[in-house]
Order: C-alpha cells, then structure tokens, then sequence
C-alpha cells in the first residue's frame, strides 16, 4: 500500500496573483517570526532586527508579480531574506571601516587647558597683528591655510621671492615676540621699586 504524502503547509503560493496583495499579508502574519529568526542567525543585529525583517516583506510586496505559484513563499521569503541580510552585513561593514579611518577621539580639555588656549590664541592675534599686512597675508595662507608659497604668489598675484621674504619677516617678527612673552610675564610678576614707599 503506497505511503501518503505528507500535505503542504504552504498554501499560500497558490493563492499568489501579481495583482493581489492579500497573500502577502498572509505570508507576514505567517512567517514574521521565522524570518525574523532567520535574519538573527544571519548575523543581523538584534537592534536592526525588525527594521531588517520589514524590509525583507517590503521587497516581497515589490516583486510579488515575479513569484511564480508553483513555489514555495517560504523559500522565496527565505532566499530574500539571505540577500537583505547580505545587504545589511556589508553595510554594517561599511561604516565599521569608515569609523576606524577616522582619527581617535581626544579627551574633552579641562577648563585650565581651555584658559590656556585661549590666552595663546590671544597672544597670536596680539602678535599677527603687529605685522604688516603683507606679512600677516603671507604667514596666514603658509601656516595656517596650508597654501604652498606658489599657491600663495599666484593667489596675491605676487612674485615667488615676495612670498619667500615676507614669509621668513612674518616668522621672525613672531619667533622674537613669542620669545618675549616669558620675559614680559616675569617682569610683570615681579616685585616692584615700592614706588609708594615712604
């Protein structure tokens, strides 16, 4: 006596036309958790789980009308899901390697190295300007633009030699001044002549 086969529990590929949409309400109320297992053994992570699993049934409603009924919605659903995870994975990926190339994050500076560096920023605008315009232009798009001294004398329509002497005046100006501060501050921090002596 031949054995019965067993009956198939998919019905709803039978049910499937391109210009129904009921069957794929059918196949996610049927299949939401499974696909969803699936995706998190796929290497989904479980806070993208759901957003992933949703999109896995937004593309089953898109290509509904290239599912052919005599398949099976769950092979299908599975072999979109293995794609969309695919997907997901590699742009996971993506932005791992994006977030290593960039530089690491420093430590947020304590108030004294915020007073530091303003007072410094201070002492270099006080410095800058004291230069002549032509230096300050110079030594601005050298060191902090980061212009190469053509770009500069193309820039200020200037000849290269202009830009090699203003720059190395503009250095000088400001290697003697900066050299100076400690001294300044010293005599400043000094005791006085008692001027209001008796």
């Amino acid at each position: 006596m031949p054995r019965a086969r067993p009956q198939r529990t998919d019905h709803i590929g039978h049910e499937a036309s391109s210009g129904d949409v009921q069957w794929v309400v059918d196949a996610y109320r049927q299949y939401f958790r499974s696909v969803w297992a699936l995706l998190g053994r796929l290497g989904v992570p479980e806070a993208s789980l759901e957003d992933v699993t949703q999109e896995v049934f937004l593309v089953l409603h898109r290509r509904r009308g290239e599912f052919r009924q005599d398949s099976s919605v769950r092979t299908w659903l599975h072999g979109i899901a293995l794609h969309t995870a695919r997907r997901h994975r590699e742009k996971l990926d993506r932005r791992r390697r994006k977030a290593e190339a960039l530089p690491p994050e420093t430590e947020p500076p304590t108030p004294e190295a915020e007073v530091g560096q303003r007072l410094a920023l201070q002492r270099l605008d006080r410095l800058l300007g004291q230069l002549h315009d032509e230096q300050r232009e110079v030594f601005v798009l050298a060191e902090i633009a980061e212009l190469s001294s053509p770009e500069i004398a193309e820039l200020l329509g200037v000849k290269l030699n202009t830009v090699y002497s203003r720059l190395r005046l503009a250095r000088r100006h400001l290697r003697e001044g900066l050299h100076a501060l400690p001294n300044a501050a010293s005599a400043a921090n000094a005791p006085g002549d008692d001027h209001g002596a008796a």
